[in-house]
């Protein structure tokens, strides 16, 4: 392979047809992107977990029948699960806390 043929970066070597289809993927997966956004169709968004290693909080999304909810440390973020539109915010029940009745 001629040098005049390929491609050098830091990280990766490409030669001229590689990067031309990536180039032609890129280009078609941003006009689909943008056509999907013209016509407000719903994103498909899949369930997953991370944990930020330097605060060690855990961020998580799951999806229900009705809702996809983000999970954020103690914080609930509700989401339509066919418009993709925010719903409202909640917390787990097990993280409230209730004061007991008072006798009578």
């Amino acid at each position: 392979m001629s040098e005049e043929n390929t491609m050098k970066t830091e990280l990766f070597t490409t030669d001229k047809g590689e990067l031309f289809k990536l180039r032609v993927r890129d280009w078609f997966l941003n006009k689909a992107g943008w056509i999907l956004e013209k016509l407000h169709v719903s994103a498909r968004i899949r369930e997953f977990e991370h944990v930020d290693p330097i605060t060690n909080e855990t961020i998580y999304l799951s999806t229900g029948t009705r809702y996809s909810v983000l999970h954020v440390g103690d914080k609930h973020f509700f989401f339509d699960r066919l418009t993709g539109r925010f719903d409202g915010t909640g917390t787990s029940l097990s993280d409230l806390q209730c004061e007991p009745f008072p006798n009578s």
